[in-house]
């Protein structure tokens, strides 16, 4: 008889723990963002010259190229050799000038915002079989697009027209 009786009494009391267990739920609150914050300002970003010429439109960049061929630009023809680049834009019109051997020219194209804002600076040459055009100058703060030359706008020898790009390292000190 004792056994049953402390058999009862285990079961009782298991009976009882089960459930005098309290439940916890996590609470949540349905509309988080209905109180408004004391500090609710924007955090600070950090300035760059990048993003400050993004916003103004203005950019300014230097730099140096080496073209391993003559190519046309603007209806000039450049022959190969190291070449000084100095591009300057307002965020509409850019211009680039040129500059060899103390011979220096410009020209002037349409501004657009970069493709890809992480791609090497480059100068984008057309190639129509041996005939090669400057099409397009690409920094990191835009794209200078420069007109078509009539000269060199089609291939007589029936070769497909490819984009080179040559490689634009800056001089500048500033970035």
């Amino acid at each position: 008889m004792k056994a049953a009786h402390v058999k009862g009494l285990l079961f009782v009391l298991a009976g009882f723990a089960t459930l005098a267990t309290p439940c916890c739920y996590g609470q949540s609150d349905a509309f988080p963002d209905q109180f408004d914050s004391p500090n609710a300002q924007p955090l600070p970003q950090p300035k760059t010259k990048e993003g400050d010429a993004a916003k103004t439109g203005k950019v300014r960049f230097d730099g140096q190229v080496t073209l391993p061929y003559s190519l046309r630009c603007a209806g000039r023809r450049l022959l190969p050799g190291h070449y000084m680049i100095s591009l300057r834009s307002d965020g509409k019109t850019g211009w680039a000038t040129l500059n060899q051997k103390g011979q220096s020219f410009e020209i002037a194209g349409a501004v657009r915002p970069p493709a890809d804002p992480h791609e090497r600076n480059t100068l984008l040459v057309e190639c129509f079989g041996k005939a090669h055009r400057l099409s397009a100058i690409r920094v990191k703060e835009m794209e200078l697009v420069l007109g078509s030359d009539p000269q060199v706008g089609h291939t007589s020898d029936g070769k497909p027209r490819r984009t080179e790009k040559l490689l634009l390292t800056r001089t500048s000190s500033e970035k």
